[in-house]
């Protein structure tokens, strides 16, 4: 069963991303909760200081492109030496050189198919999905930062104000059990 979770929240929007990445620092040292951290182009940097580890995205590249060397020489395979064997002026029916760029070419295209699948899965963007946009101007020039609201919570704003915060207000973190992206409209 899915279940969604919606956490009262504050919500800091910031115009410079230096700024953003000094408010994030004050606020990790602080020991503020950080639920979430939305960006319009990536910010050099914001991973280390919002203790995100690496990605496992490397590997699902490795897995997804050794499926696809696998599928090129099985179907390779099958193809010259069981299904339609031919003896062409005595040169072998399984020429494992001239299979090269096909299995090359197969990895790549397995791989990059995966790996866009996965990145849409991964970051629930797949179509019909309708997302949760905390302030519109995230998506173009600005950059937000959701805080859980608890006891902390003066704390928080003041901290914030201090580091150079345009806007602040109070919303909802929505979140959900299920792995993957939810068609729903969430709000």
């Amino acid at each position: 069963m899915i279940k969604i979770k919606k956490t009262d929240c504050i919500v800091a929007v910031f115009d410079d991303d230096t700024t953003l990445l000094g408010a994030l620092t004050k606020a990790r040292e602080k020991g503020f909760s950080i639920l979430d951290c939305f960006t319009p182009f990536p910010v050099h940097g914001i991973e280390k200081v919002l203790g995100i580890k690496r990605s496992n995205l490397a590997v699902a590249a490795f897995a997804f492109g050794s499926f696809g060397f696998l599928l090129a020489l099985t179907m390779m395979t099958y193809t010259l030496t069981f299904d339609w064997p031919e003896d062409i002026g005595g040169k072998p029916t399984w020429p494992l050189t001239s299979m090269v760029p096909i299995l090359f070419e197969l990895t790549v295209l397995c791989t990059a198919f995966g790996m866009t699948i996965t990145f849409f899965w991964t970051c629930k963007l797949m179509p019909g999905v309708i997302p949760v946009i905390y302030d519109k101007r995230s998506t173009d020039d600005h950059f937000v930062v959701l805080f859980a609201k608890d006891k902390r919570e003066a704390e928080v704003r003041e901290t914030m104000q201090q580091n150079g915060v345009k806007e602040m207000k109070d919303d909802q973190y929505i979140t959900h059990n299920f792995p993957g992206p939810l068609p729903i409209k969430l709000r």
